[in-house]
Order: C-alpha cells, then sequence, then structure tokens
C-alpha cells in the first residue's frame, strides 16, 4: 500500500522542492502499523514539514523495508536501531526519532532469570521478529540461539503461549498495545528483565547522494519539534488513544 502525504511548511526555514519515497514497517503498532500509522509516521511527516519535504510512505514488512532501502529503491525506512552493524549499511542523522526498551517475555509459569543475552542457554529457542535489531550485545549471541523469526507480533505471542518458544523478545509499547488489542489474557505472559534500550531512527539510503542532506533537514525538524513542544504533543496524543 503506498500513499503520498504532502505536508504544509509549519516554518519559514529552508525550503525544498522534494519528495522522499519512504518503506514504512507495517508490523510494529504503535510506532508504525499495517498502514505506516503511528508514532513514527507522524514524527516523520512534522519534522520534513518544517523543510516544506513531501513523503511517499509505503507499508511493507520490516525485512522488506531494510531491503528496499539497502538497494537505494526506497530513500529510506523508519524504526531502524542505531548501532555498528546497521551503521555499515544505512545513514543515519544525530536525532533519533524515539526511544524504544525491549524485554525477554515468557509464558506464566515458565519464566527464566535472563539478565542478559549472555544468561541464555545454547540452543534456547527464542521468537524475535525477523529483521530487527535487538542491540549490538544480543548480535554477540545470536550465533549460539535457535531464533523462530515471524514478521507479526501476533506470532510471537501465540508461540509463547503454546510454549513452541521458550521465550521472547518484545519492544514492551508495542506488547502492551498488541495484547490490548488481542483476545489472549494479559496474565497468561510475563515480562521478565529488559534486554536493551534502542534510539530508534529512519536509516537513509547510502545508494543515494543526498542522503546525508535527508538526515540533516529530518535532525532540523525533530529539533525544531522538540522546541516548540509539537513532539511531545505528537507522543502524547498516540498513547493517551491507545492506552484508554
Amino acid at each position: 500500500m503506498s500513499m503520498i502525504v504532502l505536508f504544509s511548511p509549519l516554518f519559514s526555514a529552508n525550503s525544498y522542492a522534494l519528495t522522499l519515497n519512504i518503506a514504512a514497517e507495517d508490523a510494529w503498532p504503535p510506532f508504525s502499523d499495517a498502514q505506516g500509522n503511528g508514532y513514527s509516521r507522524d514524527l516523520a511527516l512534522a519534522a520534513f514539514a518544517v523543510s516544506g519535504v513531501s513523503l511517499t510512505i509505503q507499508a511493507v514488512p520490516y525485512a522488506r523495508a531494510l531491503n528496499l532501502t539497502l538497494a537505494g529503491k526506497a530513500d529510506g525506512c523508519w524504526n531502524v536501531t542505531r548501532q555498528p552493524s546497521t551503521e555499515e549499511q544505512y545513514i543515519f542523522g544525530e536525532q533519533p526519532l524515539f526511544t524504544a526498551s525491549a524485554s525477554y517475555y515468557f509464558k506464566t509459569g515458565k519464566e527464566k532469570n535472563w539478565q542478559t543475552p549472555a544468561d541464555i542457554p545454547d540452543g534456547t529457542a527464542l521468537a524475535i521478529m525477523n529483521g530487527y535489531e535487538y542491540g549490538a550485545e544480543f548480535e554477540k549471541h545470536r550465533h549460539r540461539l535457535k531464533l523462530i523469526e515471524v514478521s507479526k507480533q501476533q506470532q510471537m505471542i501465540a508461540m509463547l503461549i503454546s510454549e513452541r518458544v521458550a521465550g521472547a523478545i518484545f519492544f514492551d509499547r508495542v506488547f502492551d498495545y498488541t495484547m490490548a488489542g488481542s483476545h489472549y489474557d494479559r496474565s497468561l505472559i510475563r515480562r521478565g528483565q529488559q534486554n536493551h534500550t534502542s534510539d530508534i531512527y529512519i536509516a537513509f539510503s547510502r545508494q543515494k547522494p543526498e542522503a546525508d542532506k535527508y538526515a540533516q533537514l529530518l535532525d532540523e525538524g525533530l529539533k525544531i519539534l522538540k522546541a516548540n513542544g509539537e513532539y511531545q504533543r505528537i507522543m502524547d496524543s498516540h498513547y493517551d488513544r491507545w492506552s484508554e
């Protein structure tokens, strides 16, 4: 699904006749849902609007969003963690869209005392999302684990409850949002220790000659949104909407 979103400039800063093609993750609500709507979209639209930049938004699975950006078929994609593995492949600005924490989750009665990725035993079946980054420390231990990679949050919940996996890693706000809209009893799953906290960015394609400029425009816009209170208004409006 694709859409072109035009936003009128909010400020009289430098203005560019520019439209960026963004590959939007389709399975990480409330940050980015099946239509690419959520925190990420609203923040990106508002930040780029500062310079009069418009966005063409295509909602696709996260792994595909990364691949489209890597190949230069999209100018960028959002919800990417900035870590050594992603910095080699993409261009990032200095300003994250937001910060998100992720934790270990277990079926109730099957909790494990995992404090860090090093505590997870070799060969453990662990559910994660396909293409997601879970921090540099987790990457060091990825090869030891039996990772079951899926494309939907609901699949991880079902695997936990059916005991197909020993645990899963969810971003906490995404888990809360998904459970709030599901038929599962929240008491069936327990949250364990935090795996990591990540600054979440828009990653820009190294195949695009002006990718550094795109990142700079985004940085400038985010700084202005934070200074004038619009950033916090966007974050609060989403939280209020789904937490009621």
